[in-house]
């Protein structure tokens, strides 16, 4: 059921979102945890949940993070039983509409919508058919928008944020090549350090050699 919930927001489909939006809502087991001493954990189970969702779709993270620190707070305000399950409807509503609304936002251009999605997924293998599929995108323009803006192909884009990031760890820590491409997303050792010698002109073995040693003088 929560599966389809969060589908119904995805797709932006209003009706079916408010059906099973009910649904979820008339759940015995659900309703049993509103009623209960596990009631605020199932509250912030579902805000985060919610939270995690529309920021990976996009949506700023400053400003989830703000609207998260109210909605704990009025739930940690809420110390009477039973908790109305009318709280959790509001709770999901309220990210329904900022999803909906930031995905038809004119003020967010595509282009940007993009990188935000990209920089907050850094980490994982993403490929133009996610990326497009995760912010309701055609997949034929994603490119044209992306690269009309920042004069880089989305998958350069990728790249070249994964290795900033692999450059800070070189330099930083002394995680193995092997953990730091697991790291940043990388499907192997080689790839990553064939394109960070590509982008940097230097192998990552030479990168963190050169780097510690500008330190040490």
């Amino acid at each position: 059921m929560n599966i389809k919930l969060l589908r119904t927001i995805l797709n932006h489909d209003k009706n079916q979102f408010l059906f099973w939006k009910n649904r979820l809502l008339k759940n015995k087991i659900l309703i049993c945890e509103l009623n209960s001493v596990y009631a605020q954990n199932t509250l912030i189970e579902y805000t985060t949940l919610l939270s995690n969702l529309i920021i990976n779709n996009g949506y700023p993270c400053n400003d989830i993070y703000a609207i998260k620190k109210k909605i704990y707070a009025i739930i940690a305000e809420n110390n009477a039983y039973p908790i109305n399950t009318e709280i959790l409807s509001q709770i999901i509503c309220l990210f329904f509409d900022l999803l909906l609304n930031e995905t038809y936002s004119s003020e967010i251009e595509s282009s940007q919508k993009i990188k935000n999605h990209i920089d907050r997924n850094i980490t994982q293998s993403l490929t133009l058919s996610d990326i497009a599929r995760n912010l309701h995108m055609p997949l034929k323009e994603l490119n044209l928008q992306f690269k009309a803006k920042y004069d880089l192909t989305i998958n350069q884009y990728i790249r070249r944020r994964k290795i900033d990031i692999s450059k800070n760890l070189l330099y930083a820590t002394n995680l193995s090549f092997q953990d730091i491409a697991i790291f940043v997303g990388f499907n192997s050792q080689s790839y990553f350090i064939t394109t960070f010698k590509a982008i940097v002109g230097q192998t990552p073995s030479d990168y963190r050699k050169n780097n510690k040693q500008q330190n040490l003088a």
